[in-house]
């Protein structure tokens, strides 16, 4: 059976999902408790927000296309909070997240979760996506995998979307590690703006060194000095994995 949903935006590049068995199995498998508060990204006409909000205790639900806000605002329930704005720009410590994003924002969205720290994450993710998390690709692929159990758990065809996407999609949960010192370093260097030089400086000193030991521990582990004076946004995943070899806390 298949729910009634409006056409996308295709600015903000939605897809609505409308096959509710898929959406009955993303809410099992984020095996929520009333216990439990969750951040919605995308609530699209309300499909999946209505079930979050059934078995959790406190839903906040962003959607950036104000034209469903009519649709979203017909929601009944005391334990729903919809935000009108970019997730992105909200503290999301404390929060489980569960969420059919926008494709495009699939691995801004994991890093951002990794900065706040979130525990928990159910998503329905574009297939090429999954494939660079499972495979450890790039940079986001080897953070993620860093800091995360990634499961897939069922592919989504793409007839299960209003209007379909180019790719089939993935369920998939991500359940945060038990992280070493050293992983917690990469995400001081990672959480920081500015020169990726400084952010070695700044990271190092909140491990427990003095600025005069941290310069002196990057002078000896003979970076190129034009890595170093790069934004901290141009980090590669090769870079990230000669910090983990070279950085011994």
């Amino acid at each position: 059976m298949k729910t009634s949903i409006p056409e996308s935006n295709s600015d903000l590049a939605q897809h609505f999902l409308v096959d509710e068995k898929v959406l009955k199995k993303e809410v099992e498998i984020a095996n929520l408790s009333k216990e439990d508060k969750i951040i919605e990204i995308g609530a699209g006409k309300g499909a999946l927000t209505k079930l979050l909000a059934k078995k959790s205790k406190f839903v906040l639900a962003f959607e950036k296309d104000i034209s469903l806000k009519k649709d979203l605002s017909k929601i009944d329930s005391d334990n729903l909070k919809i935000v009108y704005d970019d997730a992105m720009n909200y503290d999301w410590r404390g929060y489980k997240i569960v969420s059919n994003i926008p494709y495009f924002l699939s691995g801004d969205l994991i890093l951002k979760a990794i900065q706040d720290r979130v525990n928990n994450i159910t998503l329905i993710i574009g297939e090429t996506f999954k494939e660079k998390l499972i495979n450890h690709d790039g940079k986001i692929g080897f953070i993620a995998n860093l800091f995360y159990d990634i499961k897939p758990i069922i592919k989504i065809e793409k007839t299960s979307f209003k209007p379909e996407p180019r790719t089939n999609s993935w369920l998939i949960t991500l359940r945060k590690k038990q992280i070493s010192d050293s992983e917690n370093f990469l995400l001081d260097i990672i959480n920081r703006k500015g020169k990726i030089k400084n952010a070695l400086i700044y990271a190092l000193v909140n491990s427990g060194k003095t600025k005069n030991q941290a310069k002196e521990i990057i002078d000896s582990i003979n970076l190129s000095p034009q890595v170093l004076e790069k934004p901290t946004s141009k980090l590669t995943k090769e870079f990230l994995e000669k910090l983990m070899d070279l950085i011994k806390l």
